[in-house]
């Protein structure tokens, strides 16, 4: 039985890092990017046209509306996403305010491709990473 690909889009404000991250998803079996925003606005007018994804990953730092804005949106209105943000800050108190305002997981900008790869499989399957258990989150929702 071949399970339906696991389907993600990619949210940052750098087109280098979100065209590189789309290529790098793309090399994973089992997994497709149906697009890229460059914000947290432009994510939400995909979504209000129905493009949902299963999986989000987003900046945390981004111009005109910013990850953790958005996630609070996402809670709202998408329940059903799950949402990974990608940073270059590693403080607990940021992970900690990111996983209390819904967010599903948590990679820094530095992560090997096995960490983003384990980091979405485990958002979808809702389960810890044992291979990364700091950066990603584990809510109940």
């Amino acid at each position: 039985m071949i399970s339906a690909p696991i389907r993600l889009a990619v949210v940052d404000d750098h087109i280098l890092f979100r065209k590189g991250l789309r290529a790098l998803i793309s090399g994973f079996p089992g997994m497709e990017v149906l697009f890229e925003a460059g914000d947290g606005q432009e994510l939400l007018e995909w979504l209000d046209q129905g493009t949902i994804p299963d999986v989000i990953l987003m900046d945390l730092q981004m111009p005109v509306l910013d990850g953790l804005q958005t996630v609070r949106l996402l809670r709202a209105q998408y329940p059903q996403v799950r949402s990974i943000i990608i940073s270059m800050h590693d403080e607990p108190e940021l992970i900690d305010s990111l996983r209390a305002e819904g967010a599903h997981g948590y990679l820094l900008k530095n992560a090997s491709p096995e960490e983003v790869r384990g980091a979405i499989h485990s958002v979808i399957d809702n389960r810890p990473n044992p291979g990364n258990p700091r950066t990603l989150l584990t809510t109940a929702s």
